[in-house]
């Protein structure tokens, strides 16, 4: 308890073996001096700062106040593994509802720490009871001694923890809350080396309740590091202003799953229970992010710019996102974006970088901007890598579209290489733009229908996509657009109890009871009182298959009645705020209005549905003070929808989709599919309604897309076999055959592979050929002998090339020419010299000798006499017997 020393004078001996700490306060935001008020000793300048803490931050923790005491014991026990200086908390130290019972059974884990005053908790809105009374959280006051809004030191000026009670706290639009004056100056007069700012709520969170911008006041200068949780999961944020946010959220009451990433998320995880732990130094502040398996999942380390005094991240673990963008359908920030190199804009979104193999350059041609293609000094086609903003676009799959702008100087063909969700390839070929003669040096446009596409930076570099020019086409590229399609959602869902829901349902969850009654002799919904907290909540869920996703600018008609005057709110996902529980317009029903029904529209712009809410709700209606509201029935609108379909363009999309269902294995299905498809584009060409003509234009390019890679299995089969019917038959008429259809497959490994095997045959047949040539050849002179010489040097080149299991009988063959030439050549050399006979070449000589080796047996092979003496009896005439000897030392040596 050293740590509360100032406040130990009202606590009794029975108090303290209690391990209650009475502390004594007046108001949510007590200040001395201006500031908020310290409650540990101020430093003692006369002593030095700490060399180093370690502090411990939990968060979410309290289960064993309900029962879920495992988890809350198993951080506990990894927690005080450590031998932490002091132990902080990010709220919701006991569910549900802070009751003393709840805090009692809640803080058993913990009971010493906070008995040795080393314990700092801020306080959460499940240890408020979900309000914000003294009365709701006097329970944990009473156990832990300490106030609702604090200033800890630690370390003699090491470190300064704040706790603002942000839980409390919220700003309006401009105005900022009681407390923030105290909390800016507590701040701004810290004398500590690092200040820490502990909150519940995080002002950016990819959990699932999201952000919560009215807390975002506490981000103000000289805060180094904020704590957090609420949300039931770790994270590290670091902010566009430059704010590291600390979510410490799984420290024991289970974990809830991960959305879309806030911008600055560099770290995510939901699917472990965990703390973390602060190592403080003057000079760095060391977080790590550990797990019940004493994983160190994240860690990153914070220092000071000298001249500024701002805390930057100095190191960080890389740490790769394994799902970058959650959920089933991941929705844009941006539904388009683009580049115009004849524009004075920047790029919106989209952009190019050089790479190894994608050089590319800026030029103008008629007075106009570009980018070029050139020359890829890697090998293949030309490439250009292109780059989608993460912040605009990201995860997918997405349907999209996109238009290009392209010309030039001759004909050719190009096409965009994209990561594919269906394929599963990054480099999945679009179809083939084709520019004819009669179309060079000109600008044209055309739009790619791309049905699968995936953002994850994939690609070499980085890149999200490239554009491919064949054989080293020069293309130029004037502009270029990538829109996303969002799926066409449903018009309505509605809810009525007399009948079936139609995609709108109500979730039975503990706070938000609700039972089916009759009124007037109609079935109604009765919302019941909600037992954790003052405002009664009825949870609605969207069918996904009607509407998912979003944004959608939507609209809410409800029926309602209640017996009582009050007023009730609609909650929704906000895409444009990144709440989860985003209010709508309020709901006032009057004392005239009682047990009358009642019927409102409400509008809910840039709506999103994917299931955050508690229960896995997509909106909730809240009624104030416990209104027990009834609902008659319940419509929810899409604004914006699509045109309907025209009849025969959809008949014959569906029969191409119907064909290309089959097994696509013969060549005369694909092409059936390939009719079908070209009778359907023929149709959507003739519709008017561009949004439907688009659509099925993408349900074709799908088609499509599996006509080309049922054609691809296919050219590979049959260039297989016919690979394989060259090397079963080796002839210049079977490699013709086969380089055929190998030509028809696009590069890669299975062609190179096939190219390979192709140049053996290739090698095989040349091979027999020279070798027939020195077989069928007839030698008469000692230049005809030289002449094969040279060829039996290509011949056994050839030979080395092939492997040995598929020489067959080209090895006899190749030793029968060269006892051939070796027969002539002992002939001329036997024949009477008229004068002094001519020396012996070299090539002769080494030939002689190699071919008289191959001759012998065993160790005879390398018996240099014996050899020298069978050589001798064919040479002497033409070479001495030092230099035959020393020949065949110096060929037995390289052998």
């Amino acid at each position: 308890m050293k740590k509360y020393r100032k406040y130990l004078g009202i606590l009794t001996i029975a108090t303290i073996l209690s391990g209650t700490v009475n502390f004594p306060f007046s108001s949510l935001a007590a200040e001395t001096n201006g500031e908020m008020e310290r409650i540990t000793e101020k430093v003692d300048p006369t002593k030095p700062v700490a060399d180093e803490l370690i502090l411990a931050v939990i968060g979410d923790y309290g289960g064993c106040g309900v029962g879920n005491c495992e988890g809350e014991q198993q951080v506990a026990d990894m927690v005080h593994s450590w031998n932490p200086d002091y132990i902080l908390t990010v709220g919701d130290n006991t569910y549900q509802r802070g009751l003393p019972e709840e805090v009692e059974k809640a803080q058993e884990a913990y009971i010493e720490d906070i008995k040795a005053g080393k314990f700092f908790p801020i306080m959460g809105n499940h240890d408020y009871g979900n309000g914000c009374t003294m009365e709701s959280v006097q329970p944990s006051i009473d156990k832990f001694g300490v106030p609702v809004s604090y200033v800890a030191g630690f370390g003699n000026g090491l470190v300064d923890f704040v706790n603002p009670d942000a839980n409390c706290n919220k700003s309006t639009g401009e105005q900022m809350p009681p407390i923030y004056d105290a909390y800016k100056n507590t701040v701004d007069n810290s004398q500590a080396e690092w200040v820490i700012v502990g909150e519940h709520q995080p002002v950016y969170s990819s959990g699932k309740a999201g952000n919560n911008f009215d807390r975002s006041w506490v981000m103000t200068p000289g805060v180094d590091l904020i704590l957090a949780g609420h949300d039931h999961h770790a994270e590290h944020i670091e902010t566009k202003d430059g704010y590291n946010i600390v979510i410490s959220g799984n420290g024991g009451n289970g974990t809830t799953p991960i959305f879309s990433p806030v911008d600055g998320s560099l770290f995510r995880d939901d699917k472990n229970l965990g703390a973390v732990r602060l190592t403080v130094r003057k000079e760095e502040l060391k977080v790590e992010y550990l797990t019940l398996s004493g994983k160190d999942q994240y860690e990153f380390t914070l220092k000071k710019d000298k001249a500024t005094g701002k805390a930057y991240i100095a190191d960080r673990m890389e740490w790769v996102d394994p799902n970058p963008n959650p959920g089933v359908k991941p929705v844009p920030n941006k539904y388009s974006v683009s580049m115009d190199f004849d524009d004075t804009t920047a790029p919106d979104g989209l952009s190019y970088q050089n790479y190894q193999d994608g050089p590319v350059s800026e030029v103008t041609i008629d007075g106009r901007k570009a980018l070029q293609l050139e020359k890829n000094p890697m090998g293949g086609g030309n490439h250009a890598y292109l780059f989608v903003d993460d912040k605009s676009i990201l995860g997918g799959p997405y349907h999209a579209k996109v238009t290009i702008e392209y010309r030039s100087p001759k004909s050719g063909s190009f096409s965009l290489q994209y990561e594919s969700a269906d394929s599963g390839s990054a480099y999945q070929k679009s179809q083939s733009i084709n520019i004819t003669s009669d179309e060079i040096n000109q600008w044209k446009t055309a739009t790619l229908e791309i049905p699968d596409i995936k953002f994850t930076n994939r690609q070499n570099n980085g890149a999200d996509m490239r554009l491919l020019a064949a054989n080293n086409l020069p293309l130029l590229i004037g502009s270029m657009k990538l829109e996303i399609v969002p799926d066409e959602p449903a018009k309505f869902v509605s809810m009525d109890f007399d009948s079936e829901p139609n995609g709108l349902t109500w979730i039975p969850y503990e706070s938000g009871p609700a039972h089916e009654i009759i009124i007037d002799g109609r079935t109604v919904l009765q919302v019941d009182k909600n037992m954790f907290n003052q405002g009664n909540n009825l949870y609605l869920s969207v069918d996904d298959r009607y509407i998912y996703g979003g944004p959608y600018n939507s609209r809410a008609t409800i029926e309602y009645r209640s017996p009582v005057a009050g007023t009730f709110t609609l909650q929704y996902e906000s895409a444009e705020t990144g709440a989860a529980y985003q209010p709508a317009q309020k709901v006032t029903i009057k004392e005239e209005d009682i047990n009358k029904w009642q019927t409102v529209t409400i509008d809910m712009p840039q709506a999103k549905f994917t299931n955050r809410q508690n229960g896995n709700a997509d909106f909730r209606i809240v009624g104030a003070k416990n209104l027990p509201f009834i609902i008659g029935s319940m419509k929810i609108e899409i604004v914006d929808g699509k045109s309907e379909s025209n009849k025969l363009a959809m008949e014959a999309v569906v029969k191409a989709q119907e064909l290309a269902g089959a097994v696509l294995d013969k060549q005369e299905k694909i092409d059936a599919v390939v009719n079908a498809v070209n009778h359907a584009r023929a149709l959507i060409e003739e519709l008017e309604d561009g949004e439907n003509k688009f659509e099925l234009q993408v349900r074709l390019t799908i088609v499509s897309a599996k006509v080309n890679q049922a054609q691809e299995v296919l050219n590979l089969k049959l260039a297989k076999e016919a690979v394989g019917q060259a090397e079963q038959s080796p002839s210049e008429e079977s490699i013709e055959k086969a380089q055929q259809a190998v030509d028809q497959l696009a590069d890669g490994t299975d062609k190179n592979t096939l190219l390979e095997r192709l140049l053996i045959v290739k090698t095989i047949v040349q091979a027999e050929q020279v070798i027939n040539t020195l077989l069928d050849s007839r030698l008469e002179s000692a230049a005809e002998v030289d002449n094969d010489l040279v060829t039996l040097e290509t011949a056994n080149k050839l030979v080395e090339q092939i492997p040995n299991n598929q020489r067959g009988i080209l090895t006899e063959n190749l030793q029968k020419a060269e006892d051939k030439i070796v027969n002539e050549m002992k002939s001329i050399l036997g024949q009477k010299n008229n004068g002094k006979p001519e020396r012996l070449k070299e090539t002769w000589l080494n030939l002689l000798i190699t071919n008289t080796i191959h001759q012998l047996d065993g160790q005879a092979k390398t018996d240099v006499n014996k050899i020298h003496q069978s050589l001798m009896k064919i040479v002497k005439e033409h070479a001495t017997g030092s230099e035959v000897r020393e020949t065949i030392e110096k060929l037995i040596s390289k052998d």
